[in-house]
């Protein structure tokens, strides 16, 4: 079906024809206005390749009642690519990420598992703890979390927390009882890690408090110079960091010691204000990440080739242009390569362009007409036991995780392939390391999840200079259990190294015989507090 009889098709299901949406579109807008639909829409559709405005997107969910995510999904547009995408840039600065996720209606991957908490093996692959189960909507997920959080990536240039927080991490913000956190004044920096907002510059690190609202970030790694900042107007704390979903791929020290970032300067607070618009919105944003018009339209160029669309790429002169206009882009590529480019949401964009979002459609498109796939198939007995378990009854293996995370991070899970490192990610390929309580690492403090590159059967030869920057690896032992940590192959054998600030020595194991190499740790997923 073209894309015109899809939208002949849709508006029927509402008794509309295009005269009366056309006629619509004129009384509530004006027949002069952006936002009007021309009754030569279905012909343009089907014959010049014609994709609305974003205004005409506005008034074809207003027109319809259907939401406008589902309406620029019919046109090939989702939403959820802008978290997907931002989540893949390494950024120079932390930034914080749009946690958001914009189709509650999409199907997505769930999981039927029968093992009671305490049958748990200390380290297993997910696969053996659970499988595929019936697919659920997102909101469905969405309900199940305790509160919110927000999530930051760190960038190359934030090193104050490393080693506990490397460049590149996802941080997990929690943003309650801040004061209460934050350690009494003294010489002695805070052993939790804080997310601060220091102007336009985000840093997590530890702090160290002198009085009331003198406070200084501090490295416990590096030997920064330590510029005391003012809590107040220019300065403040976001929340305490109490996660991090870690790649194991990033050697930070050698980009260190190449050449350290300077330290913290007081500078002066760039705070969004509604009634600036999108200029001001698009401004702000970019010097938040750091990146020139060059910068930014170099990593348009990636988002257009990821995308395969050309019109997703922004010259350095027209993201210049942009920080002039009040009104959005015509095209609606653009629009979302901006909130990919500078962390905006794509709610906060179209607010701060003044549009009409009030009288929105609120009613979800059916999943034959969108395209979505992952409906639901028959439940078997024991995922119907499953399904009661992981919704509430207390027990089971999913439900006992998310009542520890309190939040399932959805906006990741388009993104996972990314984070893992791993082209094609399996149940297989994650490993559950949460009873694990021989910790040979100490990345594998608090950690839940690893993922694993199953294809290097191998050690490499390690030059990392401390435990943290150590690879890792899942060995399988004889008896069928599973280790976790650095090692070495010499003479067929597999040499496992303990922390090195623990005394016992190293465990050696014939290669083959007594255990085998599964594959090498590529991210970690883990809590800090």
């Amino acid at each position: 079906m073209g894309i015109a009889d899809r939208v002949r098709h849709i508006f029927s299901t509402k008794g509309l024809t295009l005269y009366r949406v056309s006629q619509r579109s004129a009384e509530i807008f004006g027949h002069s206005s952006r936002y009007f639909l021309p009754e030569r829409f279905y012909f343009d559709l089907a014959t010049k390749g014609l994709i609305p405005s974003i205004h005409q997107f506005l008034a074809l969910s207003r027109i319809s009642n259907y939401r406008l995510c589902d309406w620029m999904a019919i046109f090939g547009f989702h939403l959820d690519d802008i978290p997907r995408l931002q989540l893949g840039i390494p950024w120079h600065r932390t930034v914080l990420l749009d946690a958001s996720v914009y189709d509650e209606d999409e199907w997505t991957s769930w999981f039927a598992g029968n093992l009671h908490e305490s049958f748990l093996p200390p380290i297993a692959p997910l696969g053996q703890l659970l499988k595929l189960g019936t697919p659920r909507r997102a909101r469905e997920l969405l309900s199940l979390n305790k509160r919110r959080f927000l999530y930051a990536k760190v960038g190359r240039e934030d090193v104050f927390a490393f080693p506990t927080l490397a460049p590149a991490s996802i941080a997990r913000i929690d943003v309650r009882r801040i004061p209460d956190l934050v350690s009494a004044p003294g010489p002695t920096p805070s052993q939790n890690i804080f997310l601060l907002e220091n102007g336009p510059n985000l840093n997590c690190g530890h702090l160290r408090i002198i009085d009331k609202n003198r406070i200084v970030l501090c490295s416990t790694h590096f030997p920064f110079t330590q510029v005391e900042l003012t809590l107040g107007r220019d300065v403040r704390i976001l929340g305490l960091v109490d996660a991090e979903i870690r790649p194991l791929t990033f050697h930070p020290g050698s980009e260190i010691a190449a050449g350290a970032p300077t330290s913290p300067k007081t500078t002066p607070a760039i705070t969004f204000d509604p009634r600036g618009g999108l200029q001001q919105l698009l401004r702000m944003a970019r010097l938040r990440v750091g990146l020139s018009f060059r910068e930014a339209s170099a990593l348009s160029e990636s988002i257009a080739d990821t995308l395969a669309d050309q019109m997703y790429f922004a010259a350095a002169g027209t993201l210049s242009d942009y920080e002039g206009l009040s009104s959005p882009p015509r095209h609606i590529q653009k629009i979302i390569s901006l909130c990919i480019l500078y962390c905006i949401d794509f709610w906060t964009f179209l607010r701060a362009a003044h549009l009409p979002l009030e009288a929105l459609g609120n009613n979800s498109l059916p999943d034959e007409m969108i395209g979505r796939v992952g409906s639901p198939r028959t439940q078997t007995s024991d995922e119907v036991a499953s399904t009661k378990r992981f919704g509430g009854e207390s027990g089971g293996f999913l439900s006992t995780l998310i009542d520890q995370w309190e939040e399932l991070p959805l906006f990741i899970r388009n993104a996972l392939p990314t984070l893992s490192r791993l082209k094609d990610c399996s149940l297989s390929d994650i490993f559950w390391v949460g009873g694990n309580q021989d910790r040979a690492h100490p990345c594998l403090i608090g950690a839940t999840f690893v993922a694993v590159n199953r294809r290097v059967k191998i050690p490499v030869q390690s030059t990392a200079r401390t435990a943290w920057e150590q690879p890792l690896y899942i060995l399988l032992k004889r008896d069928g259990s599973f280790l976790c940590g650095p090692c070495i192959l010499q003479q067929g054998v597999l040499i496992v190294h303990p922390h090195s600030d623990r005394p016992h020595g190293a465990l050696r194991l014939r290669n083959g015989i007594d255990a085998e190499m599964i594959g090498q740790v590529t991210s970690i997923f883990r809590r800090l507090s």
